[in-house]
């Protein structure tokens, strides 16, 4: 059994995990974000921690909270003795990042800080969030995971169809679905334009090329990626292993990971959702290299 490794005493630990370079994940649900993070984190010299909702949930509560006492010490100010002057958006940043690195240190768990190259974090919706993360850390690396959006809706509407409005259909979640998919990836794009730190991963790349693909990755951060911690990671996010002993496309609708196959939107999704889709979001699916239904052409 794995245990913690030896810490430092807390400030020394906040401290040094400062000097790391930071990095996020994101994407589409149900693009592959959670393997992703699976793998990365498994590597003895990254630590990527799951879902925090950092730049969605913390930053933006933070952000928050110095505005409203920025606001009653102002308030304060004009009715009693002189009062302070709260910070301003850029002074906040260092807090921001404070914040980052506390949540990291909470969550390394077996990871050995001494040897980490590399600090991280995954949550979907980081993909709406670059801007601001960008302010906070302005040379934070980003990977972003892209999966046929076809297969995303009908995993996503698989996954979350209790969630819904009783009153949604698979059509209407599909319909809503090619709309996020589109406008997200085009944001994502546009926001990261010109930027070096910024990489794209398929999903169906990691299917057919994981090593290749993995290898990318860590190369991406810096990190050892010959052969020997590529197939340690792999192993440690297979999905046989995340899934508790179930090979790939073996169903699973109760799972967060429910199938783990490329293309199961074929014989998912009705004729009437996979066109619908493809109405909204085909030119998204064609700039990306994805075939369209009933089309021969190869991806380049």
């Amino acid at each position: 059994m794995n245990t913690p490794a030896p810490r430092q005493p807390a400030g020394q630990l906040a401290a040094h995990l400062a000097t790391l370079p930071v990095f996020f994940v994101g994407g589409l649900p149900r693009s592959g974000t959670t393997w992703i993070q699976q793998l990365l984190d498994a590597h003895a010299n990254v630590a990527c921690l799951g879902e925090s909702h950092f730049a969605n949930d913390l930053a933006p509560r933070l952000r928050q909270t110095v505005a409203h006492y920025t606001q009653r010490r102002a308030a304060s100010y004009a009715t009693w003795a002189p009062t302070v002057t709260g910070p301003d958006e850029d002074m906040l940043m260092p807090v921001l990042r404070a914040a980052f690195v506390a949540l990291v240190q909470a969550n390394l768990g077996t990871h050995d800080p001494g040897a980490l190259v590399a600090i991280g974090e995954k949550t979907p919706d980081n993909l709406t969030r670059l801007p601001l993360l960008w302010k906070i850390f302005p040379q934070a690396r980003f990977i972003h995971v892209i999966r046929d959006g076809r297969d995303a809706a009908a995993s996503g509407h698989a996954r979350f169809h209790t969630q819904l409005d009783p009153s949604w259909s698979r059509l209407d979640y599909v319909r809503e679905y090619a709309k996020g998919w589109r406008e997200r990836i085009t944001l994502a794009r546009a926001f990261a334009q010109g930027r070096d730190g910024y990489l794209e991963l398929r999903y169906e790349d990691m299917h057919t090329a994981p090593e290749a693909q993995a290898a990318r990755l860590f190369r991406f951060l810096g990190a050892p990626h010959d052969r020997d911690p590529v197939a340690h990671c792999l192993q440690a996010a297979s999905f046989e292993r995340l899934s508790g002993g179930r090979r790939r496309g073996e169903v699973d609708a109760d799972s967060h990971y429910r199938r783990g196959e490329v293309g199961s939107w074929r014989d998912t999704l009705s004729p009437e959702e996979v066109a619908v889709f493809e109405n909204i979001a085909g030119d998204m699916l064609d700039t990306l290299g994805y075939v369209r239904a009933g089309q021969e052409a190869a991806r380049p």
